[in-house]
C-alpha cells in the first residue's frame, strides 16, 4: 500500500474528488480508491462522506427507526442520571442517529468531517423538540478540538469504525478524554465478530482494537458491554460499550480548543481566534470550520 499522507493542495484535493467520483459511479468503494492513491484516512473519508451526503437521511425507514429507538432507550438511561446535561456526540454524520429521538438533552455538541453531511444534521436535529440547544463543527475527530472533561456523556455511532486502528485509537482517545463522566461506544467489536464479518473489516481497514484500547485505558471501567438487539446489517453488528470515568470531575468551562495548540478558543470577528497561535477558524452559516487545514493566519488580532 502507498504511504498514506494529507493533502498538500486545493489542486491535489480537487483531483482526488474527482477520482472519488469516478469509483462512486463504477460502485467502487471511494474510501479505499483514495487510498490506494496515497491519500491519508481523513481526506479519503471526507471526500467520501461529501458525494454520499444524504444517503443516509434519504434512506430512513421504519428499521432505522426501531433500531434508533433502541440506541435512545441506552442513551436516556444515563441522561437519566444525576448531573447529566451536556453531550457530545463524535462523528454526528448527517444525525441519522437521532431522528425520532424523544427525550431531553439540555445541550448537545457534534463534530463532524464533512460540511455536508452536517447541513442534513443540523435539519434533522431541528426536528427534536427535546434537544434544548445544539451546536455543530466541521472537524476532524482525530484531532484535538474539545478540551478535556467538556460533557457529562460522550457518545460515538460507528463513526470510528471507517477509521482503521491507528486513527480509530486518537478517536477514541479524544472521545474518552473529553467526557467527565460516561462514554457510550456504539462500534463494531472485531473481538467478536463472525468470521464474515472479520473479513469484511480487514478488508475496508475498518477499526478493529476497540476492545484492546479501552482495556488497556486505566481512566475508564467497562460497566457494560453488549451487542444491539436490532441490527440494519448483520455483517456489521453493532456493539455497545458502557464506560465509566474512575475520577468523575467538574466539566470544563473552556469548551473547544485550537486542533494544534490546544488552548482555548475565543470569539473574534465571525470565526474562532487562537490567542496562542494566531490563527482564526471560520464560520460558514451555522458552522465553525475546526480542522487544522481550515485555519486562517492572521498573527495578532486587532
Amino acid at each position: 500500500m502507498c504511504k498514506l499522507k494529507k493533502i498538500d493542495s486545493i489542486e491535489e484535493k480537487i483531483e482526488l474528488y474527482q477520482v472519488a467520483k469516478e469509483a462512486l459511479s463504477k460502485g467502487q468503494n471511494m474510501v479505499k480508491t483514495l487510498i490506494d492513491r496515497g491519500a491519508s484516512k481523513s481526506d479519503s473519508i471526507e471526500i467520501s462522506y461529501e458525494l454520499q451526503a444524504g444517503e443516509y437521511t434519504r434512506g430512513f425507514n421504519e428499521k432505522s427507526l426501531r433500531r434508533n429507538k433502541e440506541l435512545h432507550k441506552i442513551i436516556d438511561k444515563y441522561l437519566a442520571l444525576d448531573g447529566i446535561d451536556s453531550v457530545g456526540v463524535f462523528g454526528v454524520g448527517e444525525a441519522k442517529n437521532w431522528i425520532g429521538y424523544e427525550g431531553k438533552i439540555k445541550s448537545l455538541f457534534g463534530v463532524e468531517l464533512s460540511f455536508s453531511r452536517l447541513r442534513f444534521a443540523f435539519d434533522n436535529i431541528s426536528k427534536l423538540k427535546g434537544i434544548n440547544s445544539f451546536q455543530l463543527f466541521k472537524g476532524d475527530a482525530s484531532e484535538v478540538t474539545f478540551a478535556n472533561n467538556s460533557f457529562d456523556l460522550s457518545i460515538t455511532l460507528h463513526s470510528i469504525e471507517p477509521n482503521g486502528n491507528e486513527q480509530g485509537a486518537k478517536i477514541l482517545e479524544n472521545v474518552i478524554n473529553s467526557s467527565s463522566k460516561y462514554i457510550i461506544l456504539f462500534e463494531p467489536d472485531f473481538s467478536t465478530a463472525h468470521d464474515v464479518m472479520k473479513e469484511r473489516m480487514i478488508k475496508n481497514d475498518y477499526v478493529r482494537n476497540i476492545a484492546e484500547k479501552i482495556s488497556k485505558n486505566d481512566s475508564v471501567n467497562v460497566i457494560d458491554c453488549f451487542v444491539t438487539e436490532i441490527q440494519e446489517n448483520e455483517n456489521n453488528k453493532t456493539t455497545c460499550w458502557i464506560l465509566e470515568k474512575v475520577n468523575k470531575v467538574k466539566l470544563s468551562e473552556m469548551k473547544l480548543v485550537c486542533p494544534y495548540t490546544n488552548d482555548a478558543l475565543v470569539n473574534y470577528k465571525e470565526g474562532l481566534y487562537s490567542p496562542q497561535a494566531g490563527l482564526i477558524y471560520s464560520k460558514i452559516n451555522d458552522f465553525f470550520l475546526l480542522n487544522k487545514r481550515d485555519a486562517i493566519f492572521i498573527g495578532e488580532k486587532q
